[in-house]
């Protein structure tokens, strides 16, 4: 058995074992990493599709604008992240969503060419890019659940349990999410109004479940959030 076949053989052993994309792209980006500005895009609805993207530091929303200038936000990425695989696998010649930095961030970019002749050499990361697509799968699935079978407040839980799997800093038995939330920004992430996860947010304070304060979001006990979201993990 070659090398490569080894390696690939190696992984897939090991597949459920989580992608290293900051080792990867430690190792073989060329460029410096892109110091993006809180509140700037990344790219664009509508431009061309040639390139891939890792969130090194920092926060990035993607969303989709509607016609009437309406934003429907469809998913989170924070450190550690991978976005813009529609460049590696699809044949349309437009992106069909905008990302934008919500925090100060650190973005290093690879083209498609440059990804694809690693992944010719080094066939063991193709389970790296199924795990992206796993996740957003897994994501889609549980918001659109949520969408159907919860309530607001459910789909808040879901949300911020969400955030706390992917992103959380663990303080004793408190987990620290190391994202500024305001209310309007969770609204978004969720499909609802301001007031409505303002709502949400007081109720799950008032049970002791996590605790709010300017913008910092604290899970006191997040067993409980996960029952709150009424999703199965």
């Amino acid at each position: 058995m070659d090398a490569d076949k080894q390696k690939l053989k190696t992984r897939l052993e090991k597949i459920w074992q989580q992608p290293d994309f900051t080792s990867f792209f430690q190792k073989y980006a060329k460029r410096p990493p892109l110091n993006i500005k809180k509140g700037n895009i990344i790219f664009y609805q509508g431009d061309q599709p040639d390139r891939i993207y890792f969130v090194k530091e920092g926060f990035v929303k993607l969303y989709r604008m509607s016609e009437e200038g309406k934003d429907t936000v469809i998913y989170l990425y924070g450190p550690g992240s991978i976005l813009g695989v529609r460049a590696l696998t699809s044949q349309d010649e437009r992106l069909r969503h905008n990302a934008e930095a919500i925090t100060d961030s650190e973005i290093i970019t690879m083209s498609r060419k440059e990804y694809l002749d690693l992944v010719l050499e080094h066939p063991e990361y193709l389970v790296d890019l199924l795990h992206v697509f796993i996740e957003r799968l897994n994501y889609t699935e549980r918001k659109l659940e949520g969408f159907i079978l919860t309530d607001a407040t459910a789909r808040v839980a879901n949300f911020l349990a969400d955030c706390a799997r992917r992103f959380r800093i663990q303080k004793n038995k408190k987990v620290i999410i190391p994202l500024p939330l305001t209310h309007q920004r969770i609204a978004e992430f969720v499909g609802s109004f301001r007031e409505t996860a303002t709502v949400a947010l007081n109720r799950l304070q008032k049970e002791k479940i996590l605790k709010v304060e300017r913008g910092k979001i604290t899970i006191l006990d997040l067993k409980k959030l996960n029952e709150q979201a009424l999703i199965e993990r």
